[in-house]
């Protein structure tokens, strides 16, 4: 017998959806791949702290993937029993479903209703006990009276029919466990699937004229009484940020997958320095006024008065090392303020700098001892042609 316009329907679309959904798994797999390669040059630059946001991305699509994985498996069990859903789906046993479906939902919005209506009761008992203090109780006590006898054939029958029709029964499924099962992931996955499908919609659709209305609101919050959409893929579905031993697992192996060396969780900062108060006590117990740092070397300005301990130190630090390390520029004879010479023109063609207030002072030394005096103002040390010089004279002397 060939499959009905229905069922090569179903079969089609699911024939579409599997490659799709094998399509966005190589897709998100590649993106994770190129994310760890991003996040190991994190860690190689010491950035721990981007790389601890950024590495959230690839967990979630590493649970994507999980979560497409194991719908894709749901979808290839619907693929290969669609001719028996249908058979099941379009007989008696199919309509029986999904009256059942039907009760259930009926049986779960009156439980909530009546939670709701107890706990409105319980906060107005105040009130209306209050009102009995004016001889008015009886116009209240009427009306709970009716609503409790409203109440309780309402909780009988429910009873009745949960004893005779065995809604809660697992050992009567609604039309086969594992199609059950897979119909439920459908309807279960679909408010929450990463990505959005067009093909998954259609599904969803589909399978709601087979279980209807009823059993698709049911399984959309995981409440079908027979079956239940299985933990991992629950947990896979969950909006949650990951914790922090997940981030560092994560961070840990993709520094070893890339060789690069990454301590794991944060070093624990050491202890700070105790605070050592270097402004002492007087012996009236007043504390000293804290003096302004001096230069090293500068004595105070009031040589009776005793220096501070605090002071001498850093005093004595400061010329050990100025000591070690000479200071440079102004102390080694060289000025900090350098001008460039004008450049030679027709009219001058040997330009020169003169500087205000040197011109007086310039002629009034001599040459010989000028030349002698940059000669030999080589950072102490004379050139060669002064050592030569005087070398000679030495010769000469008898």
């Amino acid at each position: 017998m060939p499959p009905s316009a229905q069922t090569t329907r179903l079969v089609s679309n699911l024939r579409l959806l599997i490659p799709r959904l094998r399509l966005l798994q190589k897709k998100d797999t590649a993106s994770s791949v190129v994310q760890r390669r991003e996040l190991s040059q994190l860690l190689s630059e010491g950035r721990d702290a981007s790389a601890r946001i950024r590495v959230e991305n690839v967990i979630a699509t590493d649970i994507a993937v999980e979560v497409m994985e194991m719908v894709e498996l749901y979808c290839e069990l619907l693929l290969a029993r669609a001719n028996v859903l249908d058979q099941m789906a379009f007989s008696d046993q199919g309509t029986r479903a999904r009256l059942r479906a039907k009760e259930l939902l009926k049986k779960r919005t009156q439980e909530q209703a009546g939670a709701t209506v107890s706990t409105t009761a319980g906060v107005k008992g105040a009130g209306e006990s209050t009102g009995s203090r004016f001889g008015f109780s009886w116009l209240g006590g009427g009306a709970q009276k009716k609503e409790a006898e409203r109440a309780a054939p309402i909780t009988a029958s429910g009873a009745a029919d949960d004893s005779g029709d065995g809604l809660a029964d697992e050992d009567n499924p609604y039309m086969d466990t594992a199609i059950d099962e897979a119909a439920t992931v459908v309807f279960y996955a679909w408010h929450r699937f990463p990505h959005e499908v067009r093909e998954f919609t259609m599904l969803r659709t589909m399978l709601g004229e087979r279980y209807g209305k009823e059993f698709m609101t049911l399984a959309q919050d995981n409440k079908v009484d027979t079956v239940k959409v299985p933990d991992r893929l629950v947990k896979g579905l969950r909006v949650r940020p990951p914790g922090h031993e997940l981030v560092e697992s994560y961070l840990r192996e993709i520094a070893n997958a890339y060789g690069v060396e990454w301590h794991g969780a944060e070093e624990e900062l050491g202890s700070a320095p105790e605070f050592v108060d270097d402004l002492g006590d007087n012996d009236d117990g007043d504390a000293e006024e804290p003096q302004l740092p001096q230069t090293p070397g500068k004595q105070q300005g009031d040589s009776g008065s005793r220096p501070n301990p605090s002071e001498a130190r850093r005093a004595s630090d400061a010329s050990e090392l100025t000591k070690a390390t000479p200071p440079r520029g102004l102390a080694s004879g060289r000025s900090p303020v350098s001008v460039a010479p004008p450049a030679p023109r027709t009219d001058n063609p040997h330009p020169r700098v003169k500087l205000p207030g040197t011109g007086a002072k310039a002629a009034a030394v001599p040459k010989e001892d000028t030349a002698s005096k940059s000669k030999s103002n080589n950072g102490g040390i004379p050139e060669l042609d002064e050592l030569t010089r005087r070398f000679a004279d030495l010769k000469r002397r008898p």
